[in-house]
């Protein structure tokens, strides 16, 4: 941690670029191999609405790919204005052994699906594939980075996992001016990153009701 002689400095709203220099300075000029993975995988999903590679996002908003007969949208005008009819899509925040992600399902009729779907006329995609579609995004080991944050990380590795929840929620406002999102739920990085303050806390005020660690 910087002390009163260290001039190294956070902004209030630091961009991943300044936070990876904070966490240079307060660590001898070297980004750790964890804080690294973490921070490199925020990046890629910062930047997933720029780069020109394929992903998840761009196969969803792909408007080719959309059924528009049961959109109700006539193909001579699909791209020349903007139309209401969208697709449905339900989003979802969970943590799973790989760390975060969000995930995307698609409607068939009224209820959510969580399968591969080819010219289902009650979807309103013409192609769905969970494989290429359903992980919007992944923060890989956030869950871990967390856990290792309360235990004994710094001002920088709180300040990445602050601005990976500001990430995923600028995705999925993203998204929301793209289709029709009917339901975001799930765990949020920061519901979880309060999850684990709060253990943490309780253990430390009452060492007896940690978790056998052996």
């Amino acid at each position: 941690m910087p002390n009163s002689h260290n001039k190294a400095q956070l902004p209030s709203n630091p961009t991943l670029k300044e936070i990876n220099w904070f966490k240079k300075q307060i660590n001898w000029g070297e980004l750790p191999h964890f804080y690294h993975l973490v921070a490199s995988s925020v990046s890629e999903c910062e930047s997933i609405l720029d780069h020109g590679f394929d992903n998840a996002i761009k196969r969803i908003i792909d408007k080719r790919n959309w059924n528009l007969e049961s959109l109700g949208i006539d193909p001579n005008e699909l791209f020349e204005k903007e139309s209401n009819n969208k697709p449905r899509i339900s989003l979802h925040q969970v943590f799973t052994e790989r760390g975060f992600e969000l995930q995307a399902f698609p409607y068939s009729n009224d209820t959510t699906i969580d399968r591969y779907a080819r010219h289902d006329e009650s979807m309103e995609f013409i192609l769905w594939d969970p494989l290429t579609m359903k992980t919007v995004i992944r923060i890989n080991q956030l869950h871990k980075f967390i856990g290792f944050y309360l235990e004994q990380g710094d001002e920088a590795d709180k300040a990445l996992i602050l601005h990976s929840h500001k990430v995923v929620h600028k995705i999925i406002a993203f998204l929301q001016t793209q289709l029709n999102i009917v339901k975001v739920d799930g765990v949020t990085i920061k519901s979880f990153y309060q999850l684990c303050e709060k253990d943490s806390r309780l253990y430390t005020d009452d060492p007896t009701s940690a978790p056998d660690k052996k």
